[in-house]
């Protein structure tokens, strides 16, 4: 459980830093993003925000996993859609930056892992003890 708690916690710390730098440094953070306007800059940065939260959320989530593995579920599926979204994006505008490439099978793996390994923490959690026999 504590290997678990703490990629969760690891895993939302650098999500919630990647936040941070995109929120007070804005597009020049983005690894081949280029110049943008100001409105797309507006919104980078209000989204970005929201990064951050996401990222908090994993942290608060690991410290109680039994307790908020619905909680945990939900982000997982959220990034997963992410992952989809950058699809879509590469279908209707074509290939991104070398880094976002390799961010897709990222994002399409870590929450199918971390549901893997979510429901093996539960089911060894829920697992009663054996009685030990002194024979």
């Amino acid at each position: 459980m504590r290997i678990f708690q703490g990629w969760l916690t690891l895993f939302g710390l650098v999500v919630a830093g990647i936040g941070l730098a995109h929120l007070f440094f804005g597009q020049v953070t983005y690894i081949g993003g280029g110049s943008v306007n100001a409105t797309m800059e507006s919104d980078l940065r209000f989204f970005n925000l929201l990064f951050v939260a996401y990222g908090l959320a994993f942290v608060w989530a690991a410290r109680d996993i039994a307790g908020r593995a619905a909680l945990i579920d939900l982000l997982g599926l959220l990034f997963f859609v992410g992952g989809l979204a950058r699809l879509l994006a590469w279908a209707e505008a074509g290939t991104p930056s070398w880094f976002y490439v390799l961010m897709i099978p990222v994002e399409l793996i870590i929450p199918i892992v971390n549901f893997v390994w979510l429901r093996s923490e539960r089911r060894r959690i829920e697992l009663p003890a054996r009685p030990t026999t002194v024979g």
